[in-house]
Formats: C-alpha cells, sequence, structure tokens
C-alpha cells in the first residue's frame, strides 16, 4: 500500500526582528510559525477547488485576478473584504470557513518564540529565530509523519531574497543532520510568494494568528489586547486539530 502524502503549509504571525527597541508592543517580544498539514491528493480533487468556489460565492472575482485571503485585511474587512461587514454575511463565512478548516486539515504544528530569551542563545549559537521555528515544526511534522506512516515536503510563504536563501540553507543542513526524518521526503524546502494564490498558505495565514493567541494565553503572556471573540472562536475551533507535540513554547531554557 503507498503512503499517503502530505504537505504542510507554513506561515508565520509576528516578525523575527529581534531588537527589543523596535518592539512596538508586547506582542512584538513574540514569533509564531504555524503549519497546516494537508493531504496532496485530497487538496488537489478536493481542498483546492472547494476553498476556491468559497472564495467566489463571498468576494466575486475575475479568475484571473484571484483574491488572496490574508487575516488581517479579513479582520479589518479592508480592500475586497468589505461584504463581511454585514453581520450575517461574516457569520456565515465563518461557519464555512471553519466547515473548509474541520474538514480538510489533517493537523496543526505552532511553534511561538520568546524572541527575548531567545536571543540569549542566538547571540551563543548563531541561531536564526525564523529557521528555528520551521526546523522545530519540521522535527514534530516528522515525527507525525512516522506515526500515521505518511511522507510529506514543507512549504513556506516567501519573505523574499536574502531571508529565503538562508532559511534553504538552513533548512538543507537542519535535514541533513537529522536523518532520523526519513518520512520528510526532501530536504529542499518549498517557497512560494503570497501572489501565487496557494490555498495551503491561506489556510496557514488564517489559522496562524488565533494558533499563536492561544498558545501564548495558554502560557500566561501579555498580549496587550485581548483577542476578539472571532479569535477565541478560532483558538477553541482548531484545539482538535494539533498533532501530538503539537504546540510549542520556545526556546526550552532551564
Amino acid at each position: 500500500m503507498q503512503a499517503t502524502r502530505y504537505r504542510m503549509y507554513v506561515d508565520e504571525s509576528g516578525d523575527d526582528v529581534m531588537e527589543p527597541g523596535k518592539w512596538v508592543n508586547p506582542e512584538s517580544r513574540y514569533l509564531g510559525l504555524t503549519g497546516v498539514v494537508m493531504d496532496k491528493e485530497i487538496y488537489r480533487t478536493r481542498t483546492h477547488p472547494e476553498f476556491e468556489a468559497l472564495k467566489q460565492e463571498f468576494f466575486p472575482h475575475d479568475p484571473d485576478e484571484p483574491v488572496i485571503l490574508v487575516r488581517n485585511q479579513i479582520a479589518r474587512r479592508q480592500k475586497g473584504f468589505w461584504p463581511l461587514k454585514d453581520p450575517g454575511m461574516a457569520a456565515l463565512w465563518e461557519h464555512k470557513i471553519l466547515w473548509l478548516f474541520d474538514s480538510y486539515v489533517s493537523g496543526i504544528i505552532t511553534a511561538v518564540l520568546d524572541k527575548d530569551a531567545f536571543r540569549q542563545v542566538a547571540l551563543s549559537e548563531d541561531k536564526r529565530p525564523y529557521s528555528y521555528c520551521v526546523n522545530v515544526l519540521t522535527e514534530r511534522y516528522g515525527q507525525w509523519l512516522g506515526n500515521v506512516g505518511g511522507i510529506g515536503d514543507v512549504m513556506v510563504e516567501s519573505r523574499a531574497g536574502r531571508a529565503d536563501m538562508q532559511l534553504k540553507g538552513d533548512f538543507q543542513r537542519f535535514m541533513e543532520g537529522n536523518p532520523n526524518l526519513s518520512a520528510v521526503s526532501s530536504h529542499q524546502i518549498k517557497v512560494k510568494s503570497k501572489s501565487a494564490n496557494i490555498t495551503g498558505l491561506q489556510f496557514a495565514d488564517l489559522l496562524g494568528y488565533p494558533s499563536v493567541r492561544g498558545i501564548l494565553q495558554d502560557n500566561a503572556r501579555d498580549l496587550g489586547n485581548p483577542p476578539s471573540n472571532a479569535t477565541l472562536r478560532f483558538i477553541e475551533a482548531i484545539q482538535s486539530k494539533y498533532v501530538q507535540n503539537g504546540k510549542a513554547f520556545l526556546p526550552y531554557l532551564a
């Protein structure tokens, strides 16, 4: 029997700016990366086409100029997401997008990095925060793949130029140094831009913020502003999707 193939799509919430003087609020102290795991055959035949149909239903557009879902624009009802200013439409949208997540997301893995604590590690070990979090996600993804008998690869949203090149090199070195992660089928991480309209990356964008906020709450961290009711509903809805050890609060310091 052929192993099921998966892909983990990764997007961030927050940034990797390490200078405390540039953190504009308490939440700026944290970088969160969320990996959304999808069955590739189901993704091809059902997830992607149903997601595109849902976008057309709520945000009609020319297929040659696809709508790219961005969580913060949706939350603010900016650009083409103004139809959600209608409360009834917003409630229906939330119901349908959560149904898609529940139906087609195989697993969620999130790593939240306390950048203030991490600076101590990074200075001594030359670690880059974004790459560090991707490696943590990949390790737990590989363990999950082994448990379910699957194989899979990893895709992240591009941050362009030098950042992408550094990540590719860091990822390859990490994979070459971890032969036990053989279920992750490629040592090359895939990088795609937001404009490529990748369904999985849009899922990761929509789920990353509530996942990170939930983990910060679990660890009693100062969030500055409390989560909205919509965010709380997303946090609750995705709890059953976390894989074993799918929540990481980093770094692990004594």
